[in-house]
């Protein structure tokens, strides 16, 4: 039997929580045993329960011959979601914009029928045009990318359907910010998100010299999948294109600290970055068990958030998240406190992405649910 790599594991005592060490120590075998089985080849899990870290994990490898750690850096895909949402709901309290506002009213380029579309359509996947298919891969610059999404004629009505977007809607969200702040929004992102809740290793985007500077904490994506592969490769590839919905790069203990924030009516540590009310109307179910047309099943979303059991069959109600393209996992569940964050570096498909996160949020919630 090959040895798995691993770095961390549980935290402090858990039985200052109430937390069985011998439950832990069960996630701990599975997270195992599927580094071992091939269902990631290196994956970070960070736990924390009523605001405190009781597991944060590292194991397999970041690449080949490269120990996964703790502080490695991967894509988190679509798990980048919640944080533009943030940025959104920041805006949205200095009263810098609001949600029934026209998003041409920002943007005036963004026409040819699409003149109805809202903010809240916008984050809640309800615009009515469709996924922008233009291959930003490799492009210069956002312009490109975002001039293709410019000339699309709406599908349907917006407000009247739910088609989920990897990327297009939020792609517009983040020229709002510029447009309204006059920075990127990652940089927006790096002065009032991450720098003030220390979240020293994530970033929106990654550039050349970034990757030079993390050299061998860069965690590369890896997939089985052949119609992926080539996808995967040039998503392990830099690029100067910077997706407010997908091209986040984090570590599975720095989104825990977003989502301690979260959790804790939009503080952590002392430090603010949005008002309780605020948070919780952006956290509010909007879209209820409607069948969205992109993904084909049943979901439900409040503003940039997975609401409920779309995070997960085990999950309560309110709870709230965003996954990250068949390899990401964060959501919390305040019903009973818990917090979660896993990040993989293998890509699987849907049948085995579905089995490995339905097992995994099992033990958990065999260790955390009263």
């Amino acid at each position: 039997m090959s040895k798995v790599n691993i770095e961390g594991g549980i935290v402090g005592d858990p039985e200052d929580t109430d937390v069985d060490r011998s439950a832990l120590e069960n996630i701990l075998n599975l997270l195992t045993k599927q580094t071992r089985e091939g269902l990631h080849s290196g994956a970070q899990l960070h736990i924390a329960f009523k605001g405190k870290t009781i597991l944060n994990v590292a194991v397999g490898e970041a690449r080949p011959d490269i120990p996964m750690k703790t502080n490695s850096v991967l894509l988190i895909f679509s798990s980048s979601k919640p944080l533009t949402a943030i940025v959104i709901a920041q805006l949205w309290e200095q009263g810098k914009l609001h949600l029934n506002q026209k998003v041409q009213s920002i943007i005036p380029e963004f026409a040819n029928g699409k003149e109805n579309v809202t903010l809240r359509h916008l984050m809640t996947h309800t615009s009515g045009f469709p996924m922008n298919t233009y291959n930003w891969r490799g492009t210069s610059n956002d312009e490109i990318y975002l001039s293709n999404i410019y000339k699309q004629e709406p599908k349907y009505k917006p407000g009247t359907q739910c088609g989920y977007h990897p990327s297009s809607s939020w792609m517009i969200l983040g020229e709002i910010v510029r447009r309204i702040e006059h920075i990127p929004i990652s940089k927006y992102l790096d002065k009032n998100v991450f720098k003030p809740l220390g979240m020293k290793n994530t970033s929106l985007g990654i550039t050349e010299e970034r990757t030079e500077e993390l050299g061998d904490r860069r965690a590369f994506k890896d997939t089985e999948v052949p119609e992926e592969i080539s996808t995967v490769k040039n998503v392990n590839r830099p690029t100067k294109v910077f997706l407010p919905g997908g091209s986040g790069y984090s570590t599975a203990y720095d989104m825990g600290l977003f989502y301690k924030a979260l959790w804790n009516g939009g503080e952590w540590d002392g430090v603010r970055i949005i008002k309780k009310k605020t948070l919780d109307y952006f956290i509010e179910t909007q879209i209820k068990g409607i069948i969205d047309q992109t993904m084909g099943f049943r979901t439900s979303y409040g503003f940039g958030f997975f609401k409920g059991r779309t995070n997960g069959s085990d999950c309560s109600p309110n709870t709230f998240g965003h996954g990250g393209r068949k390899s990401c996992v964060n959501f919390c569940d305040p019903d009973i406190g818990l917090i979660v964050n896993f990040n993989s570096n293998t890509m699987l498909n849907n049948e085995e992405n579905l089995s490995r996160a339905e097992s995994m949020r099992k033990v958990i919630y065999d260790a955390f649910r009263p």
